[in-house]
């Protein structure tokens, strides 16, 4: 994906989309995802009026994709923050156990033993209840996310002397991660949720625009030289990455 960004409107519709080149490629390919959005892989020479009517021809096709997408993200199950749902942590699941407590008492959680255990005032209504346990695990994965990725930025640091100015947990629906012009990170807290091999990916890839500000050539030739699986990384995450919520 390259720093080429372009748009088309269709309809009441607009349709952004990025690009990214590769000299090996024949043939430009369109694809849709719930993260990234709309890009497309193309060979050097197609002009970017060339992408544009490839894009509007395939404006309908793009428009239903995406609305799949959105009607999937819907049919996730609401959590009910009850004893025996899962909740990922690094890739693995655990089991929720709710203990009620005295009345008044702060709503306090913790793994222990293979298990998310949260106590609450068992006084509280069951909708509060609810509320209070999903800002409780919030925190819980707040706090925790911090310390990861902190130590796998650490790690990858050293393998390749990129060091970010600063890093920033964002709530981002559509993102996994950002890097802005001053170096400063911005990583979705959810990707903690994820295997650390995930991580990682988001983390690298957001730390390689610490010197490549856009998706050219060389920003994936560098991520590439890092990480050689980065594709396979990136798919997983794009095929799994809606499991991650809260």
């Amino acid at each position: 994906m390259t720093g080429e960004q372009d748009s088309i409107v269709f309809g009441s519709s607009k349709i952004e989309y990025f690009i990214r080149r590769s000299p090996r490629r024949k043939t430009i390919s369109i694809f849709v995802d719930p993260y990234d959005g709309v890009f497309l892989r193309a060979p050097y020479d197609p002009s970017l009026n060339t992408i544009s009517r490839l894009v509007r021809s395939k404006a309908t096709w793009i428009l239903k994709k995406q609305k799949q997408i959105e009607a999937e993200k819907e049919f996730l199950p609401d959590r009910e923050f009850v004893s025996g749902e899962t909740y990922l942590y690094l890739g693995r699941q655990y089991c929720l156990k709710r203990k009620a407590v005295s009345t008044g008492a702060k709503t306090v959680a913790r793994l222990k033993d293979g298990y998310f255990f949260v106590e609450i005032d068992g006084n509280l209504m069951e909708n509060v209840k609810k509320e209070e346990i999903r800002k409780c695990l919030t925190h819980w994965y707040h706090i925790h996310a911090k310390g990861v990725l902190v130590s796998r930025i650490k790690t990858y640091s050293k393998k390749t002397n990129l060091m970010p100015a600063n890093l920033l947990l964002a709530d981002q629906s559509k993102r996994w991660g950002s890097c802005n012009k001053n170096g400063e990170l911005r990583i979705n807290w959810r990707i903690v949720m994820a295997p650390v091999s995930l991580i990682d990916y988001v983390l690298v890839h957001e730390m390689c625009h610490i010197k490549h500000a856009n998706h050219s050539p060389d920003f994936w030739k560098l991520l590439g030289s890092i990480m050689p699986d980065y594709e396979f990384r990136r798919e997983r995450l794009r095929k799994e990455g809606a499991r991650y919520y809260l």
